[in-house]
């Protein structure tokens, strides 16, 4: 996706990180993401979810805010997987761990405890 270099170089520092594992790794599978790296991409996008919360609630904003945070939804499904599966190759492990995500109740948890793993 290096027709969005431009913009991520742009980017403010803080923001850095997260276009270039996001927007400039949209498809990528392979290597690593650091610990660092991933959860600074988690809290960015903790951070934008929390602004179209904010935005929802504001009458004549909310409904289009409401559209925009549900795109923005659709376009992280593939590269939240995506920053996933380079943590956990970061940590050692291959890409089927991935769906321990899916095991109701303590699947979050088994994620969480990888993702919180050094690097290897």
């Amino acid at each position: 996706m290096e027709q969005f270099r431009p913009f991520v170089e742009k980017l403010p520092d803080f923001f850095k990180p997260w276009g270039e594992e996001i927007l400039l790794r949209y498809f990528d599978f392979e290597g690593r993401t650091s610990r660092a790296t991933y959860w600074h991409c988690v809290l960015i996008n903790i951070i934008i979810g929390a602004i179209f919360s904010l935005l929802i609630k504001v009458p004549l904003v909310g409904m289009i805010a409401g559209i925009v945070d549900v795109v923005y939804g659709i376009f992280m499904i593939v590269p939240g997987i995506a920053i996933t599966v380079r943590r956990l190759n970061d940590t050692g492990k291959s890409w089927p761990y991935i769906f321990f995500a899916l095991i109701p109740c303590v699947g979050w948890i088994i994620m969480l405890v990888f993702m919180l793993q050094d690097s290897q």
